[in-house]
């Protein structure tokens, strides 16, 4: 039996991902650990989470390892 859940479409995991720092703004998240809390791959997480700091949506807050934040 499979304990990995189903793909999300394309476009579905970003909003899961701002949804959770969103939630605890003073926090900041490796993405290994929001890959824990939202049960998906840490590559894709980090993938998404570098583009939203590229584009100022959120905030990298360190560089090893890599945490980030909703930016406020």
């Amino acid at each position: 039996m499979s304990t990995t859940r189903p793909r999300l479409p394309y476009g579905q995991l970003k909003p899961l991902i701002l949804t959770h720092l969103r939630t605890y703004p003073h926090l900041a998240f490796t993405p290994w650990e929001l890959a824990k809390v939202l049960g998906r791959s840490h590559g894709t997480i980090r993938r998404i989470l570098l583009r939203l700091a590229e584009t100022g949506e959120v905030d990298q807050t360190t560089q090893r390892p890599a945490r980030f934040q909703h930016h406020s």
